[in-house]
């Protein structure tokens, strides 16, 4: 019965009729497509031989490919009822010996994949302030998890998501299925307002190969509330996100959040604290966030007779910063310079690094900048990006895996390369 109450209340409003039910129906379904279509070029890729012990340079290369694919159909079947089904189709094309993050496609007939599945209950008839989520789909913290990838400014997002996604749900794609309950509510004067979305997720961690969950279980509890100041982020609730507002929007949002669970196979519990921040002032689109995560377990150390079981506690952080700038130069079209930097950092001697290997979460240190220009043609649905990324490594012994810069899922250990890309961001 442990952690129950929390999800038989949250399925218990399914169960319930209120007045929504007797809005008439007025259907309404469309199709999604999305595509980024991407080239980069990578220099300075270096892969590590187990051999002879040391890494070696591959050839810079220029490689074209699909970074994002994406189709379905979102719909109102009826006036208190929305739902999402989308499919993906990720790095086909991908080299793996090119620089990029996100793993390679390129089988002889690409993998598609269920990327978002869930329905969307409005509760209260005529106020956003309620609304039940359920299906599969991302629990609701950290602004650069729940925000897409094509809704920010940077050319890839920054891979703070990632991180965060890994210790939430043990996968870097970061859904997972649960039920959220959430919704917005607005000052009188419309000048602030609050958001919030509260959670319940069953995350299926890669624990063993037959049974991905173990025989220990404890829900995701996850939370998130939004402070604006000025023009409202959202006029009615949904839990998709957007970093430029192309100068339509004057206004503050301040976000904190939360997520804990309980014991499993992999470890003994596991929090996160998620703060971020949006501020939209005319042509001015700045965002910043910060992550902090800790698993605790434990393992057993030493040797010879020595052992010894030893209690830890994991922990990492990340963050981000960005900033860019709308310059209007013909009616509907943009250019938009923008600059991220994002940092990780973890365990950095070698017991804490077992510590966290054997917790499954990521350590030692890295930081990635971005450097580029947006051209918006019909602002996020058309797009074209030209960009520059770059790493600032920390130097650990050879043959490191500890974080995204030094492991790529295809090749093991490796020095990530730096990489100028040019792309198009379509979505229909």
């Amino acid at each position: 019965m442990k952690s129950l109450w929390i999800p038989l209340a949250l399925s218990g409003l399914v169960c319930w009729a209120p007045p929504a039910f007797s809005q008439k129906e007025n259907p309404k379904i469309e199709p999604v497509f999305q595509l980024q279509l991407w080239s980069s070029y990578t220099m300075g890729q270096e892969v590590f031989n187990d051999e002879d012990g040391k890494y070696e340079p591959v050839d810079d290369r220029f490689n074209v490919l699909l970074r994002r694919g994406r189709f379905g159909l979102r719909g109102r079947p009826f006036e208190f009822l929305h739902f999402t089904a989308i499919a993906a189709f990720d790095g086909v094309g991908k080299d793996p010996h090119s620089a990029m993050i996100g793993q390679s496609n390129n089988l002889s007939s690409p993998r598609i994949f269920l990327w978002d599945a869930f329905l969307q209950w409005k509760i209260l008839k005529n106020s956003e302030a309620l609304h039940l989520t359920g299906g599969y789909f991302r629990p609701q913290l950290s602004r650069e998890s729940i925000t897409s990838g094509w809704a920010v400014n940077s050319m890839e997002k920054a891979m703070s998501q990632s991180y965060i996604r890994n210790h939430l749900v043990g996968y870097a794609h970061g859904r997972a299925a649960g039920l959220n309950l959430g919704g917005l509510l607005f000052s009188k004067a419309g000048k602030w307002g609050l958001g919030y979305n509260l959670g319940v997720f069953n995350p299926l961690y890669p624990v063993q190969a037959s049974n991905p969950t173990g025989k220990n279980f404890a829900p995701l509890l996850v939370g998130r509330a939004t402070l604006w100041l000025g023009d409202p982020e959202q006029s009615a609730y949904g839990i998709s996100y957007q970093i430029n507002h192309f100068g339509k929007r004057k206004g503050l949002s301040l976000s904190g959040g939360g997520a804990w669970q309980g014991e499993t196979d992999k470890f003994t519990r596991s929090a996160a604290l998620s703060a971020d921040a949006l501020l939209n002032w005319g042509p001015l689109n700045l965002d910043a966030e910060w992550n902090g995560m800790w698993r605790a377990g434990s393992r057993f150390v030493g040797s010879g007779g020595n052992e010894y079981l030893r209690y830890f506690t994991a922990f990492s952080q990340t963050w981000h910063a960005r900033a860019g700038y709308n310059i209007p130069f013909a009616k509907g079209y943009f250019l938009e310079p923008v600059f991220m930097v994002m940092h990780f950092s973890g365990a950095k001697d070698g017991l804490e690094q077992g510590d966290a290997f054997a917790a499954g979460t990521s350590y030692g240190t890295e930081t990635t900048f971005d450097l580029g220009i947006n051209w918006y043609l019909r602002e996020n649905r058309l797009r074209v990006l030209l960009h520059y990324t770059w790493h600032n490594p920390s130097g650990y012994y050879d043959g490191f895996q500890g974080n995204a810069y030094y492991y790529e899922p295809e090749l093991g250990a490796i020095h990530r390369g730096n990489w100028l890309g040019l792309g198009l961001n379509a979505m229909f």
